[in-house]
């Protein structure tokens, strides 16, 4: 039995989970055999990367989505394990795999994404009502991760307007259409990497060249609060109207920096919820998608770890942009 700990809840909202599996070889040569040097299979998928780092972190998760089938009954089955408080809806379809293939020798994933099952109109509505209902004043919502086939464009969209005036901190990390979108509905914080923020964001006319600076502008004129851009080991940038923060990485080895993203929101997300402030939890995101990296699973060994990589992770404050 996991004793709860105290503090605000992340309710982490990531509609297509995913059971990873992951194989290790020696050197990955396309178009050869493989022998597999090393499996791991788990629940995973960027939503179960978050919760998971979170609790080892000492916060409070929950994890909302759509589980089906047998693979479905092992993401539950993980969520019971963990102590992470397991509120998916349930539907006919099978949950996805993803393969991650680790190239021991350069470190280098390649992940394969299957699309998922598909969801229809009653189950996002429950998804959303279920989020609602759940959600109380001073927690943190987490929208991360692709959308399943069948749901809106809007759907993240929709879960930040509906929090809104409910003294709730929303946080948005995906790509594709949903991005622009929940863009335009005013979350506290839209975290991307800067690819995801220049092709997906909306914010650029075709062939515009913009700098980063502009685009994180652009992002606050369109309704964000607040914007995170994160560069792998390069570390990331953190800008609002207010305040704007530049953040190196640790230096680690690096195993597997697969998940490294969704560990760094863990991170930052599980410090907010802890009452640090917003440089000292970047910093902590920074130290946790360090740590990930240095791991063949994306996990975390815990906040002593986190805490260590956290006092070489650097916060050198900058000017806030207007929008």
């Amino acid at each position: 039995m996991h004793e709860a700990p105290a503090g605000p809840m992340i309710h982490v909202v990531s509609p297509n989970p995913a059971q990873d599996r992951l194989q290790v070889v020696p050197r990955l040569v396309p178009g050869e055999v493989h022998r597999a040097v090393d499996v791991v299979s788990r629940p995973g998928g960027k939503g179960m990367i978050v919760a998971r780092g979170s609790v080892r972190l000492g916060g409070r998760a929950a994890l909302h989505g759509f589980v089906g089938g047998s693979v479905g009954a092992q993401i539950s089955a993980g969520c019971r394990e963990l102590g992470i408080d397991d509120r998916h809806v349930p539907i006919r379809g099978e949950t996805r795999v993803t393969t991650v293939i680790v190239d021991r020798a350069t470190g280098a994933s390649t992940v394969i994404n299957e699309p998922g099952p598909e969801v229809g109109g009653a189950e996002v509505d429950a998804l959303v009502e279920r989020l609602l209902t759940a959600v109380r004043p001073g927690d943190l919502v987490v929208c991360t991760g692709s959308l399943p086939r069948g749901a809106p464009d809007d759907l993240y969209a929709r879960c930040v307007s509906g929090l809104r005036g409910r003294d709730v901190l929303t946080v948005v990390d995906t790509s594709g259409p949903g991005l622009a979108a929940a863009l335009r509905s005013g979350p506290d914080v839209v975290k991307v990497n800067e690819e995801e923020l220049r092709v997906d964001g909306g914010l650029t006319g075709d062939g515009e060249d913009a700098d980063l600076d502009a685009l994180m502008t652009r992002a606050l004129a369109a309704g964000a609060r607040a914007v995170v851009v994160t560069r792998g080991a390069a570390g990331l940038s953190y800008r609002s109207a207010d305040e704007g923060w530049d953040v190196s990485s640790p230096s680690v080895p690096v195993v597997n920096a697969t998940g490294s993203g969704d560990m760094m929101l863990a991170g930052f997300v599980t410090s907010l919820a802890q009452g640090e402030d917003r440089p000292t939890a970047l910093r902590t995101g920074a130290a946790a998608g360090a740590a990930n990296a240095r791991r063949l699973e994306p996990d975390l060994g815990g906040r002593d770890e986190v805490h260590e990589l956290r006092s070489a992770s650097v916060a050198t404050a900058v000017a806030g942009l207007r929008p």
